[in-house]
């Protein structure tokens, strides 16, 4: 049984999976073009899922941890542009983020987005401590123009940090990986209250075909895919930075975030969001 980490409780039941390298995961499912299911679970359920999947998933496993530290900056226009679209439903839409994999000291600038035939596709740059990013980031600003139209610039500013604590399991026949979050975090940028979610689950299937063993055993058990399931968006219902009409709202209102104290974005992941300033 894995105890990698104190806050990795969710990890002790993957005792009888079977490993699997970073190196190899990326090079048999990169999937940065994917269709994409998040389910909400409890402690009960996914331990319930465990049982089944550890019979066909490898779990993913660096330097013999099996739960991975993610921390996103979301960036954004000061008139929420990014999340107005997720908001109003849009058909082509996208989110612009640095994440930082905190086990690794590995970081990317990534383009996430969303099209109209619900595919999502993901672009990202990789960062150094020598990185510059630009006012383009890294040339990604040019796909944003084209999805968001000629008018918009680089306005962009760091607006939300999310932090959590990440599973991923991975189904060789069917090439489909399944992530699991816990431990999710909030922070507004440039304030210091953190809020963080209950012991929910956030369960993420995501593969080049609508549905998979997982959700099919999800589904046999009485959980759907939730629609509204995105960490920024509801990372800023969180935060106070959006009180209007939201369709995040119930999800939001699930997850039972709470003011948990004072958090400040590490020295580390100040010096990747200085590249992109």
């Amino acid at each position: 049984m894995s105890t990698d980490h104190p806050a990795a409780a969710h990890a002790s039941g993957l005792a009888g999976f079977a490993t699997i390298g970073l190196t190899e995961l990326n090079g048999r499912a990169a999937l940065l073009k994917r269709l994409e299911r998040k389910y909400l679970l409890n402690q009960v359920q996914l331990d319930d899922l465990f049982d089944v999947l550890r019979f066909s998933h490898s779990v993913l496993e660096i330097d013999g941890l099996r739960s991975h530290g993610y921390q996103s900056t979301y960036y954004d226009t000061p008139e929420l542009l990014c999340f107005r679209a997720h908001n109003q439903g849009r058909a082509n839409r996208f989110k612009l983020r640095i994440r930082r994999y905190e086990d690794s000291g590995l970081a990317f600038c990534e383009l996430k987005e969303k099209t109209r035939v619900a595919a999502t596709a993901k672009s990202r740059v990789p960062l150094t401590a020598s990185s510059s990013l630009g006012d383009d980031f890294g040339g990604l600003l040019a796909r944003i123009r084209q999805i968001a139209g000629s008018t918009v610039d680089a306005g962009f500013l760091p607006t939300l940090g999310v932090r959590y604590r990440r599973i991923t399991l991975f189904d060789a026949r069917d090439q489909t990986r399944v992530t699991i979050d816990t431990g999710l975090s909030f922070e507004r940028a440039g304030h210091p209250l953190i809020h963080r979610t209950t012991t929910s689950v956030i369960v993420e299937v995501k593969s080049a075909r609508p549905m998979s063993l997982t959700d099919r055993l999800l589904r046999d058990a009485g959980l759907r895919p939730q629609a509204q399931m995105s960490k920024y968006c509801i990372g800023l219902l969180a935060c106070g930075l959006w009180n209007g009409p939201s369709r995040f709202a119930a999800n939001h209102r699930r997850l039972a975030c709470q003011p948990a104290g004072e958090g400040v974005l590490s020295a580390a992941s100040a010096e990747v969001l200085s590249c992109a300033s």
